[in-house]
């Protein structure tokens, strides 16, 4: 599992989606003081209310419909002979990404 480094408040809640169904790793981080409430799967031992996957689910659809919106203006394959040429690139197309919701 790769480990990423945040810089988070003590109890502060973290979000998945089902691939984050590791209850080990969920009990470490609640020793550490942090939350994670991934989604769940139907045959969960640790479901949550239906209320809060009713919310979950909503905020995820969300994400997911803006990120595909954003990848259909995007082009299919970027050009760029190092990673500072892509960095930019990219910092580009998403800004012009973003002008065009606006107008």
């Amino acid at each position: 599992m790769k480990q990423y480094v945040f810089d988070l408040p003590d109890q502060a809640t973290i979000t998945g989606d089902k691939a984050y169904n590791d209850y080990g790793y969920e009990d470490l981080l609640e020793d550490a003081g942090l939350h994670l409430q991934p989604l769940r799967k139907k045959n969960s031992k640790r479901p949550h209310e239906p209320a809060l996957t009713y919310l979950m689910s909503s905020a995820r659809h969300a994400v997911e419909t803006t990120g595909s919106l954003i990848e259909r203006l995007l082009p299919k394959h970027i050009h760029s002979v190092t990673a500072a040429g892509f960095e930019f690139k990219t910092a580009f197309f998403i800004l012009a990404c973003s002008l065009n919701f606006l107008f």
